[in-house]
């Protein structure tokens, strides 16, 4: 039993040391390089791509990495991709839930690209569909279809999509939308004592059970859930970081979303893990013996304070070290080699709904998941970007 252990302990280091050195082996290829083969080769290739929210998290990413790039063989790469992936899920694309717009945002990409009109149609018709989705008296957009509940996941599922129509055309509608919806949500979700958000909210004094979430979540009198999530707050994060640099400084939002992005990462570099660089499944409790770190909140979190430093919203120590900490965090503990040459995710909770703490903490951790890929390379590009940058 001892050897067992021990051996185990060495497995374990090897691994982190294999890791660890990816960054060295070439000046051109880093642990984001190798996890974005791995992304497009064998993970999820386009055409295996399907109309779901969870591989629309790493969509997102391959607009994000043909923005970011200016090598002309790699954005014909991310741009076959999306092109492909969008004809092979196209027959079964529409905007009936937030979950559901969340790939047309690759039709508004393929639009803002190519120009050609029928991306723009298709994007078009989706939002119609979003438009009649099931919402509050207030206006704001229902999760589920049935129940009327706000979700945070919701604002990235459909954010992304007004994001990129409003980047895609010009036309102030789909901003204008996507700040509605934000204030919305954030009216019912926000936890003012930390500037986070609780997962959800219900509307329709129901107890009820979705999917994978638990009866009685709501607070009889609030109409609240009691947990503050990771990765919900996670999408949040993203979308705002992702919104202030698609609207640029001098539009009539950017001070407001400003104002949202610091208010919500304010409380973060208190409640990192100093030993992992990791946040927790549920971040506030980060004390609690049975909270365990996860990677995609983590990936999510930094890739805001990144946004947020580049930006200039936030100066401070305790901000840049935040991110450094989840940078070599997730490359020592949360990716780990698969297939011979290429890297996979881990520490990744599962898809979740709505539940009490003890629901958070008994989810399970798995490997790779496209929201977990995505936002390691979204956020790995960044700060390796941003790095350079300042050190040149």
């Amino acid at each position: 039993m001892g050897n067992s252990v021990v051996k185990s302990k060495k497995i374990g280091a090897l691994l982190v040391f294999f890791v660890s050195c990816i960054p060295m082996l070439s000046s051109a290829a880093t642990w984001v390089d190798t996890l974005d083969s791995y992304a497009r080769e064998k993970y999820l290739p386009a055409s295996h791509y399907m109309w779901t929210w969870i591989d629309a998290a790493l969509l997102n990413t391959m607009v994000k990495q043909y923005d970011l790039t200016t090598d002309a063989t790699q954005k014909q790469t991310y741009l076959a991709y999306v092109r492909k992936a969008m004809k092979v899920s196209g027959p079964l694309a529409n905007g009936r839930m937030p979950n559901d717009v969340a790939s047309a945002l690759g039709f508004a990409f393929l639009y803002r690209v190519t120009h050609d009109e029928k991306y723009k149609l298709k994007a078009e018709k989706i939002y119609r569909q979003y438009l009649k989705i099931k919402r509050t008296k207030e206006g704001a957009v229902s999760h589920l279809p049935v129940n009327v509940e706000l979700w945070d996941d919701t604002v990235f599922m459909i954010g992304q999509f007004l994001l990129a129509m409003y980047q895609a055309t010009g036309e102030q509608q789909y901003l204008d939308e996507f700040m509605k919806q934000l204030r919305l949500h954030r009216e019912k979700l926000q936890d003012t004592q930390t500037g986070l958000w609780v997962h959800g909210w219900d509307s329709d004094h129901k107890d009820h059970c979705f999917v994978c979430g638990q009866t009685h979540w709501p607070d009889w009198t609030t109409r609240r859930s009691s947990e503050v999530w990771g990765r919900g707050n996670g999408w949040i994060v993203v979308t705002l970081a992702d919104a202030l640099t698609i609207t640029g400084k001098q539009n009539a939002y950017y001070n407001e979303l400003a104002g949202y992005l610091k208010e919500m990462i304010a409380p973060l570099p208190a409640l990192q893990d100093s030993k992992t660089g990791h946040w927790y499944q549920l971040p506030v409790r980060n004390t609690d013996p049975n909270n365990f770190i996860e990677s995609s909140c983590t990936a999510m979190f930094a890739y805001g304070i990144e946004a947020a430093i580049r930006l200039g919203l936030v100066t401070g120590k305790e901000y840049e070290t935040a991110v450094e900490r989840a940078y070599h965090g997730l490359r020592d503990y949360s990716l780990e080699p698969v297939h011979d040459k290429y890297l996979i995710t881990k520490n990744v909770c599962t898809a979740t709904c709505i539940g009490d703490k003890d629901y958070y903490l008994h989810r399970k951790v798995q490997r790779g998941k496209p929201y977990g890929i995505g936002m390691f390379i979204q956020f790995g590009l960044h700060y390796e970007l941003d790095h350079q940058l300042r050190h040149d």
